[in-house]
């Protein structure tokens, strides 16, 4: 997609800035950015900031599809028609600018495992020479007052491995121990062999890993103490970061379980399908669509939330309970004829809601339950919230028990 007028983007002195001046910012966009704009025209490099370069490099917008957020949060991008962006000023900003793209090129990484595209475009998309002149015409620095940001936040209920990365990312102090982790992990998806007999090495390799991020992350805050955000970020970005190369590897290892979970339930719906008082309960198709997504989830803490919600989902269904869909996924409201349950009632219900996902997936359908429960299990640092872990214990329970009980189907 580049004009023949075009250059090269490896001449273009913007492109050139950004990997030798700003290298450590690259490279965090090439983990994380779904676009990198690069301005073809610049007038004075002089002014270049490093806010300037983060102002061309996007990721992809939390709250709308087609939007890109800039890597410091203050502009919104989307393609419009006629190969332009449209560029918007998120924060009480003059409107918004459309902007001609001369070349797109879309840049498959194999070793991360993602993609991206770079965008080439005529001058910067902010202006750049905004520089306070004085009355003698001499250039003159606007003095800022102090500005002390504040400390960056993770949020558990909507927790993931990309929200992970951004937000350690933030975290500016612990930058030189985020780089290091980030190399190691790259060392071992590159060059660590897991076997299934010791997948538990691994672990023991990746739980080294955390311990040293979080010890020197510890000594670069100043901290005595434990910093719950830290903890449970760093363990679902390690988990996350490691998990194509450990999870092939955890379907391998509990394959047998995994069959024998199949073929026990098959064994139970033929012997219901066989008792002609047996009634045909209806399918909670919502719970199963929230099962279905820990084929997805890429951490332990992410997996376990997701089971929490699929009990949710599972109890609302048959006591009556209506999800709330302005909280998260995981909590509930009573409606007016809503009955409690008791412990037994929640593990038969989810013992339905298991069979029911076996006997509507597909033929030569990959069933993972019992590798999703070990991996839970094994590859999460931290303890459990109460109620998540609740769920989780539920989930354990009822895999055993349907391994277990051939004999009573």
């Amino acid at each position: 997609m580049a004009s023949s007028d075009t250059p090269e983007l490896e001449d273009l002195p913007f492109y050139q800035l950004l990997t030798s001046n700003f290298n450590d910012l690259y490279l965090k966009a090439q983990e994380a950015c779904s676009i990198i704009v690069i301005p073809q025209h610049l007038l004075n490099n002089s002014t270049l900031t490093r806010d300037i370069f983060e102002s061309h490099l996007f990721r992809p917008s939390p709250c709308y599809l087609r939007k890109h957020v800039s890597w410091n949060d203050k502009y919104e991008i989307e393609f419009d028609n006629n190969r332009t962006i449209r560029f918007f000023y998120k924060k009480g900003g003059a409107g918004e600018k459309h902007v001609k793209i001369l070349s797109q090129e879309d840049v498959r990484d194999s070793i991360r495992k993602r993609s991206y595209s770079i965008l080439i475009i005529e001058q910067p998309l902010i202006d750049i020479n905004g520089i306070k002149t004085s009355q003698n015409g001499s250039l003159g620095k606007t003095i800022n007052k102090p500005f002390t940001p504040p400390a960056p936040k993770f949020n558990g209920a909507t927790a993931s491995y990309e929200a992970s990365f951004m937000f350690l990312d933030s975290v500016r102090q612990i930058e030189p121990a985020f780089a290091r982790l980030r190399t190691a992990l790259f060392l071992f998806n590159e060059t660590y062999v897991i076997l299934p007999k010791y997948v538990e090495n691994a672990l023991d390799k990746l739980r080294q890993l955390r311990s040293q991020f979080l010890q020197e992350s510890y000594q670069l805050l100043n901290k005595n103490c434990e910093d719950r955000d830290i903890e449970l970020a760093s363990e679902i970005y390690i988990t996350g970061n490691t998990y194509t190369k450990v999870w092939p590897i955890i379907i391998q290892h509990n394959e047998n379980k995994d069959q024998i979970l199949v073929e026990n339930i098959q064994k139970r719906q033929k012997k219901e399908q066989q008792n002609s008082n047996q009634t045909n309960l209806k399918i909670n198709q919502n719970a199963l669509n929230e099962l279905k997504k820990l084929d997805d989830l890429k951490s332990a803490y992410e997996k376990a939330k997701c089971i929490r919600s699929a009990l949710d989902l599972t109890m609302a269904a048959k006591t009556l309970m209506v999800v709330d869909p302005k909280n998260s996924a995981v909590s509930y409201r009573s409606s007016s004829n809503a009955m409690p349950m008791a412990a037994d009632e929640t593990l038969t219900a989810f013992i339905d809601l298991i069979c029911e996902l076996i006997s509507t997936s597909e033929i030569n359908t990959s069933i993972c339950l019992v590798a999703h429960e070990y991996y839970t299990e094994k590859f999460r640092f931290s303890s459990l919230p109460q109620d998540i872990d609740y769920a989780f214990t539920t989930y354990r329970g009822v895999i055993e028990y349907l391994i277990n009980s051939s004999s009573w189907f």
